[in-house]
């Protein structure tokens, strides 16, 4: 029986609930449709605490890094002030993300960035966010809901022979949209594989190196309903498997 890659999906700190009786220790935690799609795609996922000190000892479990989403990601990563539109930053779990993406690139492993993780490849590539899309001078441009259980939806065009585009074989595709910081300026090697009807930069490809995709909807959450994300999942998991 072939062994099913294994995916380490980075860990996000965050305050307790209200309900802990340990107000002073930060959760380390990921979502349960992270690692149902994972384990959907044919992965076995695992998740990564957020110990910088322990990045090389992590990625040594691993056959593939998956980014989740999380909070916005501190300016001063990227060499901007902070905008009073930047929400919530945890700057601890940037560090490590970053770091883990770092060593991960380096040693070759496959990387899926989601939402946050997306920005963060960009960012690490020294690229650039719009901390609030409304800050791009645009108007009328909505990629934020807190309507979970309906998502706002629209349309993203796939460059032609992209990965995306080779992995759905479509040139669009409905994408759900849960954000307001944005990508601005593309990285080093970085090309932009899907578009918004508004112009905004939706997903994200390494040119060189090893397999590196950014998205910035959320897949793994349109999984829990439907299974239109899947060739995504099962793309990345098969670039993750051992020789």
């Amino acid at each position: 029986m072939k062994k099913r890659p294994v995916i380490g999906i980075a860990g996000t700190l965050s305050e307790p609930p209200v309900s802990s009786a340990f107000q002073d220790i930060q959760r380390d935690f990921t979502n349960e449709a992270y690692t149902t799609s994972l384990v959907e795609a044919g992965a076995t996922p695992i998740l990564l605490p957020s110990v910088v000190s322990e990045v090389v000892a992590l990625l040594s479990l691993c056959d593939g890094i998956l980014l989740p989403g999380g909070f916005d990601i501190d300016p001063d990563l990227y060499a901007q002030e902070r905008s009073p539109l930047c929400q919530k930053t945890m700057e601890d779990s940037d560090l490590f993300q970053l770091e883990l993406l770092r060593s991960a690139y380096t040693k070759g492993i496959p990387i899926l960035g989601i939402c946050k993780g997306c920005q963060l490849i960009n960012i690490h590539f020294g690229g650039t966010l719009f901390q609030d899309l409304s800050l791009s001078g645009e108007k009328g441009s909505v990629h934020a809901t807190k309507q979970i259980d309906t998502p706002f939806f629209h349309t993203v065009t796939l460059q032609k022979e992209s990965k995306l585009h080779t992995i759905f074989g479509s040139s669009t595709l409905e994408v759900n949209s849960f954000h307001h910081q944005g990508i601005d300026l593309l990285g080093r090697g970085l090309v932009a594989t899907a578009l918004c009807e508004d112009g905004f930069i939706e997903a994200i490809e390494q040119k060189s190196g090893p397999w590196c995709v950014g998205v910035q909807w959320h897949p793994e959450a349109m999984m829990m309903t439907s299974k239109g994300m899947l060739p995504l999942f099962s793309a990345f998991v098969e670039a993750s498997k051992p020789l």
